[in-house]
Order: C-alpha cells, then sequence, then structure tokens
C-alpha cells in the first residue's frame, strides 16, 4: 500500500496563499503599531493627570444605635 496522498498545490493557489499571508502580517503590524500608539497616550494622559491620594474617613466609628 502507498503511503498518505499529498495534495500538488499549483502556482495559483501559492500565489493566493503568500498574497493572504502578506496581508496579514500587514494587518498585524498596523494593529501594533496601534496598540502601542494607545499605550504612549495613556501613559501621557497618567503622567499628566496628578495622583490621588488615600483619602481616610473623615467620621469616626460611633456606637451602633
Amino acid at each position: 500500500m502507498k503511503g498518505p496522498v499529498k495534495p500538488k498545490h499549483n502556482p495559483a493557489s501559492r500565489a493566493l496563499q503568500q498574497s493572504e499571508a502578506d496581508k496579514t502580517s500587514r494587518l498585524r503590524a498596523l494593529r501594533l503599531a496601534k496598540e502601542a500608539q494607545d499605550r504612549e497616550a495613556a501613559a501621557r494622559i497618567a503622567a499628566a493627570t496628578p495622583a490621588k491620594s488615600a483619602r481616610r474617613r473623615s467620621r469616626e466609628a460611633g456606637p451602633p444605635n
């Protein structure tokens, strides 16, 4: 008995696969760039706003009524 049959890829399907791979890598690069830009913007906003101080309760705990 023969081994498993391997499908032969024609040049058109290889070209299609390559174009899909190129498109995927371009979209990934764009997504990563946008995420980095968003992180930088969030860091700038966080640096610009003053840190909130921890506030303690101003009233003391009294006896239960």
